[in-house]
C-alpha cells in the first residue's frame, strides 16, 4: 500500500533544489510508489507545469513573518487532512518552519542542498534558528547530496539524528545524445555556462578570462537570470566574445550546440548544471573547489580562481587540440549515467523513506 508523503519547499522558482523536487514528481517519478502532496510557501514558475497531475500541489500564500502562524496552522491542517505519514522538506526556512508544526508521530526528513560552512546566502538569523530549532534535535533526519557535504556539516553542528547521503539527479532528457566530438579541423570553440547571475557563480571571472581571448575564435554564451544589463555593459565596453542568453527552460536542447561547458563557481552544493553537461556528453571545466571535485572526481578539467590568464591559456590549449576533451566527454557521460539517473535517485530515496 502506498504511503502518503508531503514534500515542502520555500518556492517553486527554477533553481537547483526546486528543480530536483519538481523532477522527482514529474511523470514516471515518485508518484508511482507514494501518494504525494507538494506544498510551497510562495513563488512559482513554469517548472510547476512539469509536476504530474497525480500530485496535489498547494501554495500556502505566505505573506511574511507576521503571516507565519496562519501558514503553519494551514500546513498542520494539510498534514492531518491528507493523513501524511512522512514529511520531506527542502531548504531553509522550510526546514524548521515545518518542524514547528509537524506532529511527533510523523517523521520529517530534510535535504541539505548546501555546503553548510560555505552558506553565505541564507541570513544568519535563519541559519541560527534552523540550527537551534531543528538541526540539533535527536528527531532530525537529514539527507546530504554528497559525502563531502555531510562531513562538512558534522564539523559545524552537534548532530544527534540520522543522516543519509543521496546524490542529486539529472532529467532523463539530458541523456539522449551521444558524447560530443570536437572535430580536429574545427576552427571555432563554443563554450556555455549556466547559472543565476549572482556573485557566488562568479561569471565576472569568465569575462576577465575572455579579455585574453579576443583574438581567437572562442565564444561564450551564459544562460541565467539576473542583472543581464550590467554584464552586457561590461561585454560591450571590452569587446569580448560573450553573449548573455537569459534564462532557459530547455537547456537539454541547447547543450549539444556547444563544444565545452564551464562552471567558475566560488561555491556549489552539488553543481547540478555541471552534471547536466556531463549527462549531455559535453566536456566540462570547473573551478577547483572541494565540493565540485569531491563529486565530479576526474571527470572534468579543473582551474583555479585566482588567475584568469591561466584559465584563458587552458581554454586555448583545448582550442588548439592540445588537450583532449573528446575522451573526457565520453568518460564523464558514462560516469553521469551511473550516478545521477532519476531511477537510481528514486530507488535510494524510497529506501530512506522505508528506514524512517
Amino acid at each position: 500500500m502506498k504511503k502518503n508523503v508531503l514534500h515542502i519547499i520555500n518556492a517553486l522558482t527554477p533553481d537547483g533544489a526546486e528543480n530536483l523536487l519538481v523532477n522527482s514528481l514529474a511523470a514516471g517519478g515518485l508518484q508511482e510508489y507514494t501518494n504525494n502532496v507538494l506544498v510551497y510557501f510562495r513563488g512559482t514558475s513554469p517548472i510547476e507545469n512539469r509536476i504530474d497531475a497525480a500530485v496535489k500541489v498547494i501554495c500556502l500564500d505566505y505573506k511574511g513573518i507576521f503571516d507565519l502562524p496562519r501558514a503553519l496552522l494551514k500546513l498542520r491542517k494539510i498534514i492531518k487532512e491528507h493523513k501524511i505519514e512522512l514529511v520531506h522538506s527542502h531548504l531553509n526556512p522550510a526546514s524548521f518552519y515545518t518542524y514547528l508544526c509537524c506532529p511527533p508521530n510523523v517523521p520529517q526528513v530534510h535535504t541539505m542542498h548546501t555546503i553548510y560552512s560555505m552558506n553565505t546566502q541564507t541570513p544568519r538569523i535563519k541559519l541560527y534558528l534552523e540550527k537551534v530549532l531543528y538541526l540539533t534535535k535527536k528527531s532530525c533526519n537529514l539527507i546530504f547530496l554528497t559525502d563531502y557535504a555531510k562531513e562538512d556539516f558534522l564539523k559545524s553542528v552537534s548532530f544527534k539524528g540520522r543522516s543519509f547521503v543521496l546524490n542529486n539527479f539529472i532529467q532523463d532528457d539530458y541523456f539522449k545524445d551521444t558524447a560530443k566530438v570536437y572535430a580536429a579541423d574545427s576552427c571555432v570553440l563554443k563554450i556555455v555556462a549556466v547559472g543565476r547571475l549572482v556573485k557566488l557563480k562568479n561569471f565576472e571571472y569568465l569575462l576577465e578570462a575572455f579579455s585574453y581571448l579576443k583574438d581567437r575564435e572562442i565564444y561564450l554564451d551564459i544562460y541565467g537570470a539576473g542583472d543581464i544589463a550590467g554584464f552586457e555593459k561590461q561585454i560591450s565596453a571590452t569587446g569580448i566574445k560573450v553573449r548573455m542568453m537569459g534564462h532557459s527552460y530547455e537547456l537539454d536542447k541547447k547543450f549539444t550546440n556547444y563544444d565545452l561547458f564551464i562552471m567558475p563557481s566560488k561555491y556549489e552544493g552539488f553543481g547540478l548544471a555541471l552534471f547536466e553537461a556531463m549527462a549531455a556528453g559535453v566536456p566540462a571545466m570547473a573551478s577547483n573547489i572541494a565540493p565540485l571535485k569531491s563529486i565530479a572526481k576526474d571527470n572534468a578539467i579543473y582551474f583555479d580562481l585566482d588567475n584568469a590568464e591561466a584559465l584563458a591559456t587552458a581554454i586555448i590549449q583545448i582550442f588548439e587540440k592540445k588537450t583532449d576533451i573528446n575522451s573526457l566527454a565520453k568518460k564523464a557521460q558514462g560516469y553521469a549515467e551511473k550516478t545521477v539517473r532519476r531511477d537510481i535517485y528514486i530507488k535510494k530515496l524510497l529506501e530512506i523513506y522505508g528506514k524512517l
